[in-house]
């Protein structure tokens, strides 16, 4: 009886030490499926962050993509449009050319002729009132 005296004095005065054990004991055997659950959120984690930059990736992929198709079509209608205006201005030289052979004799016709082959509208020095 006095060993169990001596044990209930013990355990008033320093309770906490065995209240550390048992506690130490339980998380112990609580540790594993701890460790197992804190394990599973990291892998979940990983995969969501995974998910994340995956989409990002493709997401800038497709950006780089779309800029290179734009300035792929861009060049190639930049350099039809050179050539068209080229042809267009050697037509247009051809024309002038083939008029000005025609109406040489005629100043005021070929300018006509050549103003309306351009587009151009046509004033007569007629109208002109300049003295000088």
């Amino acid at each position: 009886m006095i060993i169990l005296k001596k044990i209930w004095i013990f355990l008033k005065t320093h309770w906490y030490i065995p209240a550390i054990i048992v506690a130490g004991i339980i998380l112990k055997s609580k540790s594993d499926s701890l460790l197992k659950i804190i394990d599973a959120q990291k892998d979940s984690y990983d995969k969501q962050k995974s998910a994340i930059e995956d989409a990002e990736q493709k997401k800038q992929d497709a950006k780089q993509q779309i800029d290179k198709e734009y300035k792929t079509i861009i060049s190639s209608l930049e350099k039809s449009h050179a050539r068209n205006n080229q042809n267009l201005e050697e037509k247009k030289k051809k024309q002038i050319k083939k008029l000005v052979k025609k109406h040489y004799n005629s100043p005021k016709k070929m300018s006509a002729e050549i103003s309306k082959a351009l587009g151009l509208n046509y004033v007569s020095n007629k109208n002109n009132n300049n003295t000088d």
